[in-house]
């Protein structure tokens, strides 16, 4: 990992120094979805709703965005403090069971890291709002409280 980062670096340090506006303009997404968090604590302001008080907020220069381009953030920003709870509650609990049954298997080993990766993307990106790329993160969800089936395994006597 630490390789790739330094060849991405390198590759494109051009682009950091004329000020990586990628960059910037995501840490003011994340500054007024922080403030739009803090402004409606309980609920937010709704689904999808991002743009609506990020418009009123940006600064001049900034280019506009209907998404934080971060699933937390945006979590919190539309449902408040009690949506992205129950977010970050399920993704922590699905990731803690996943994690638990992931050496018994490779698949599940498989499940857990695909888990793993779709909730680190999260902090980069907003999958969550493009449905092709939400499925892949909630299907392994949902697998997590699956148990082995026991009425199928042999009875042990003695």
């Amino acid at each position: 990992m630490f390789l790739g980062l330094a060849v991405f670096s390198i590759r494109f340090s051009g682009y950091f120094t004329t000020g990586a506006t990628s960059v910037s303009a995501r840490l003011d997404y994340w500054q007024a979805a922080i403030r739009t968090a803090a402004a409606n604590p309980a609920f937010g302001t709704g689904p999808g709703t991002f743009a609506i008080p990020y418009k009123q907020i940006k600064k001049l220069e900034s280019e506009m965005a209907r998404l934080v381009h971060n699933d937390y953030l945006e979590q919190a920003s539309d449902s408040g403090i009690v949506g992205f709870s129950l977010y970050l509650a399920s993704l922590s609990e699905s990731s803690f069971v996943q994690g638990q049954k992931a050496g018994s298997t490779p698949l599940r080993f498989a499940v857990w890291l695909g888990l793993l990766g779709w909730s680190s993307q999260g902090l980069m990106e907003f999958g969550l709002y493009i449905p092709a790329l939400a499925w892949p993160g909630v299907f392994p969800d949902g697998l997590a409280p699956c148990r082995t089936n026991q009425f199928d395994k042999p009875e042990t006597t003695g």
